[in-house]
């Protein structure tokens, strides 16, 4: 490609109205063609740029914003261009109306990979360099993409490390990611950002809906609908109050109530184990049910593999219940009966 420079200034030419619109350089094309038109030295080298310069050149120009379509604004950047340190003519060309960019991204130019990227794609990187923890990841990063800026710009401010970076390997895995994210720092609320972070950069990118299920059976449990109940001097009936402890009684009793723990989590259920010999073998795991203005209700009382249990050991736990303000749903009383008047 030849540019037809001329020995004196021509009238600045917005972007829009460019004959070098979609030149070698893209949107770039135009900017440089003015430029050396203003610009002696530059002209002289114009077409052994280094990746780094139009780098440097299209940053300046995507952080100017509407003032690089100004022709005084540009003739300026064109005067401090090769005659200023990179970092004060970046600061002195900055929209004062735009955000508020440091001047200092400059120092990443360098690294920046791939040829001149669009304006946003430059405006985007400014902003990561802003924020703290963004901008430590793009200072280790040995080069830097735009692929990578958009999956930083994506991810919530606290998880921008080179770690969860590296966990998004297809488009697809980084919604899957922040939508992950977001779940488990609504569900842990006992956990700050730094400890949901250090979990995560431990996870297989690969099974992150497991990492996601970890979380949750760590959850804290709602409150039990009563405590631990008294049968004969003996602490009989007491509720599961951790997936942990669905899980172990899951074993103990070769049931599948530890797939009931969205459930519980809603507020929806609530188990408890019957054991009537202090420290004995559990007879009898028990599912309380939130029944439609009624309230908590025991809903079903079942043995090992979910086998039925006596009657007197089901009449034990519904009379315990009851006196502690539990009534029993119809299943409990009789499994064919659709309700229960008593």
């Amino acid at each position: 490609m030849t540019f037809q420079i001329s020995s004196t200034p021509a009238a600045f030419t917005p972007l829009a109205a460019s004959p070098f619109m979609g030149g070698a350089y893209g949107w770039l094309t135009p900017y440089l063609v003015t430029l050396a038109e203003r610009n002696a030295a530059l002209a002289a080298r114009l077409l052994r740029l280094t990746r780094a310069e139009l780098h440097f050149i299209a940053l300046c120009l995507a952080l100017m914003g509407d003032k690089r379509d100004d022709a005084d604004h540009f003739a300026a950047f064109a005067h401090d261009y090769d005659r200023l340190p990179r970092r004060s003519v970046l600061a002195n060309h900055i929209d004062p109306a735009g955000p508020a960019y440091s001047a200092k991204v400059v120092t990443l130019v360098s690294k920046l990979a791939g040829r001149p990227w669009r304006p946003n794609a430059y405006r985007r990187l400014a902003a990561l360099h802003a924020e703290p923890q963004a901008r430590k990841t793009l200072s280790h990063l040995p080069s830097i993409s735009r692929r990578a800026t958009s999956i930083l710009a994506r991810l919530p401010a606290a998880y921008r490390t080179p770690g969860v970076l590296k966990m998004v390997r297809k488009r697809r895995d980084l919604s899957e990611l922040v939508f992950a994210i977001e779940i488990v720092r609504r569900v842990r609320a006992d956990l700050n950002d730094q400890q949901i972070l250090a979990s995560l950069e431990k996870a297989d990118s690969a099974f992150i809906r497991d990492w996601v299920m970890r979380h949750y059976e760590r959850v804290p449990f709602p409150p039990a609908p009563v405590g631990a109940l008294v049968v004969n001097g003996v602490d009989a009936l007491r509720p599961l109050a951790s997936f942990e402890e669905m899980a172990q009684a899951a074993r103990e009793f070769d049931n599948c109530i530890r797939t009931c723990l969205w459930r519980v989590l809603k507020g929806d259920s609530y188990f408890y184990r019957y054991a009537p010999d202090a420290g004995g073998k559990g007879v009898a795991i028990i599912e309380l049910r939130r029944a439609p203005v009624i309230g908590w209700v025991v809903d079903e009382a079942l043995g090992p593999k979910n086998d039925a249990i006596r009657g007197a050991d089901r009449a034990t736990i519904l009379s315990a219940f009851r006196k502690a303000g539990v009534g029993a749903a119809p299943q409990a009383v009789n499994p064919e009966a659709w309700f229960d008047l008593q």
